[in-house]
């Protein structure tokens, strides 16, 4: 199983003004982790913002799409959970079926299995310099609530911080209902039981952000470069294990397994 454990593993393969071989890309590909046994299928819907979240980052997609990649990201690397790719493989599949085709550059859908949980998170204000993360976890199937947990952070709570906090936040609640194997995460501040600032700066965000637009519009290179850029910043292993997919799927990975 390979685990991004550091920011310079990773980033300082492929100088990141020039463009990537075949052979670099390989050695930016690292394998997804195998899940555990028991491990929980799990999608996410994203992270809601509610008015009045602290950041203004400079972005080209939404920083609630932004956030949701980050603890996207969290749960990708972690062989506790099997993570369900849902936003982008919906819209794959959805144009497939529809005869549409893909859009130049874009990974097929695959084939995924499916969640059994979905994830919905959302942050939200509570006065006093303090907001708190809420996250319901509902059946794939019924759509019926599982369970349900919030945990408070610090209202200017950094953005890294804040997804890490969801992640924790979605754990703990597997946990409640039995549903987490036990597995010793080599990062420990991946998923803090209590929030932890990261001391990630906003410019490294905001270059994971820009990795994330150029994904988005299947750019591969200009978002290894951006991704790369992010993971400079060590202990930003979000950045790590977003750039290990993008060349996944560069290599013709699909968007239901990478």
């Amino acid at each position: 199983m390979t685990v991004a454990t550091s920011s310079c593993a990773i980033a300082g393969t492929v100088p990141p003004d020039e463009p990537a071989t075949d052979a670099e890309w390989l050695r930016l590909a690292d394998p997804r982790p195998q899940p555990l046994p028991g491990a929980t299928r799990i999608s996410l819907a994203g992270v809601e913002l509610a008015t009045g979240a602290p950041w203004r980052l400079t972005s080209p997609v939404p920083v609630d799409m932004g956030i949701s990649e980050l603890v996207v990201a969290g749960l990708l690397r972690r062989p506790d959970v099997e993570f369900i790719e849902r936003r982008r493989f919906s819209v794959a599949v959805d144009a497939e079926r529809s005869g549409s085709g893909r859009a130049r550059g874009s990974p097929p859908a695959g084939v995924s299995r499916g969640a059994e949980l979905v994830a919905v998170a959302a942050w939200l204000p509570l006065g006093r310099g303090q907001s708190v993360i809420e996250v319901r976890l509902t059946d794939a199937q019924t759509g019926a609530v599982a369970a349900a947990k919030r945990q408070t952070v610090p209202a200017d709570a950094d953005p890294v911080g804040t997804a890490r906090a969801v992640v924790a936040v979605i754990l703990a609640t597997l946990d409640d209902l039995g549903r987490l194997p036990s597995w010793n995460d080599p990062l420990e501040a991946s998923a803090p039981a209590s929030y932890r600032p990261t001391g990630i700066p906003e410019s490294a965000v905001e270059a994971f952000l820009r990795g994330l637009g150029a994904e988005e519009r299947w750019n591969w290179e200009a978002a290894r470069r951006s991704y790369q850029s992010a993971s400079s910043v060590t202990g930003f292993f979000e950045a790590d294990v977003a750039l290990a997919r993008t060349a996944r799927l560069r290599l013709g990975g699909t968007l239901g397994e990478s």
